[in-house]
């Protein structure tokens, strides 16, 4: 599971720089990141169930660990994007601040800028933003079905933007303890409503456009449940020996989906807000998930590998903008950014995830002795 996280983790780095070499994608970033939410409602089934019981069954526990396993790499990189705004600021003299120059053009009002500088430290509400739009003269909020229709964007406002997907992911969090926990009828009633809802505004409302088809919260959780499927298929996975052979076809299957997605042909469906071969990828990934957990969750390095996805997912937007300030071409090339932010995101989680980890495995270890 690590490598296909890193792997997801990395076409979200090319999405946003470019392709490789100018003409290489991976499986892009929507897809990539409605695939993490997958994995993450697998994940929290699995601990909701599995180690949040007992002495551990704590509502407080389980989102306070949450938290503490998100901000601190979050901050470390929010600090980073101030200080290189500011180092910008020097470098050209004043005439560019980057990001803060944004908060510039606009004269807020007391709950606008209240919203951005709060959503910006704690991450909520960061999904919202793609559905809104600010009066550059008052800086009131106002709603907007097409937030490329405003100017400025209001996402031009948040200084690490791909963190939308967080907000998202706590939104789930808070209030995954009441859905998985409760049987599968329930999963599945909530799955058939986000779907349909996400139907009715696809044909009825004609909303094809993002952020209505990728980052609305109430249509994409039905990803998030789709992962508590795949943890139903792993409560039979772990009980059987599953062969090698299928071990790696379902390796090889979501392998090949990732690097030649891109090449695959397109074909439509008539009301449907999903092409035939994303609804094949989408399939198969929920199948693969629970028997590429089982296979590799005692494998320490593909677990290491899979550790670098959320600083790699964080960080590349820093390091592309402070590539895209230098005077290096190199440097702004997309296999660079990419190595770059692998190095750094390697340093991040040694340095801070790692210790954070241990942080939060003795917190439970210490509620089991109480």
């Amino acid at each position: 599971m690590g490598i296909i996280r890193f792997l997801l983790a990395i076409s979200v780095v090319i999405h946003h720089c470019g392709p490789l070499f100018g003409i290489y994608h991976l499986i892009g970033g929507q897809i990539a990141v409605q695939s993490f939410f997958i994995i993450s409602g697998f994940y929290m089934s699995l601990i909701l169930n599995e180690k949040y019981i007992g002495v551990n069954n704590s509502y407080k526990l389980f989102i306070t660990n949450r938290l503490i396993k998100l901000y601190p790499i979050y901050w470390t990189v929010l600090l980073g994007t101030l200080l290189a705004c500011f180092a910008k600021y020097i470098v050209t003299h004043g005439h560019d601040m980057a990001i803060i120059s944004t908060y510039f053009s606009v004269k807020f009002n007391f709950f606008s800028f209240a919203y951005l500088i709060l959503t910006n430290l704690l991450i909520f509400g960061q999904d919202v933003v793609m559905f809104l739009g600010i009066t550059p003269e008052n800086g009131n909020l106002f709603f907007t079905t097409n937030f490329r229709e405003t100017n400025p964007f209001l996402l031009f406002f948040l200084f690490i933007p791909q963190a939308w997907s967080l907000g998202c992911e706590l939104v789930f969090y808070v209030i995954a303890p009441f859905i998985l926990r409760n049987g599968i009828k329930i999963v599945l009633a909530i799955i058939l409503i986000s779907f349909g809802l996400r139907l009715f505004i696809y044909d009825y409302l004609g909303l094809k456009i993002d952020p209505w088809t990728f980052r609305f919260f109430p249509t994409e959780i039905m990803f998030f449940l789709l992962g508590y499927i795949s943890y139903r298929i792993y409560l039979v996975v772990q009980k059987r020996n599953i062969s090698l052979f299928l071990n790696m076809l379902a390796l090889t299957v979501i392998l090949l989906f990732i690097f030649l997605y891109y090449f695959m042909p397109l074909t439509d469906i008539a009301y449907s807000p999903f092409p035939f071969k994303l609804i094949i990828y989408y399939i198969c990934f929920v199948i693969s998930v629970p028997v590429l957990f089982n296979f590799f969750k005692k494998n320490k390095w593909d677990n290491k590998i899979g550790e670098l996805s959320y600083p790699i997912y964080i960080s590349h937007y820093l390091i592309i903008m402070i590539s895209s300030g230098l005077p290096y071409s190199i440097l702004k090339s997309s296999w660079c950014i990419v190595l770059i932010t692998i190095l750094l995101s390697y340093v991040l989680n040694k340095l801070i995830a790692s210790p954070i980890e241990k942080y939060r495995q003795t917190r439970l270890k210490t509620t089991n002795t109480n």
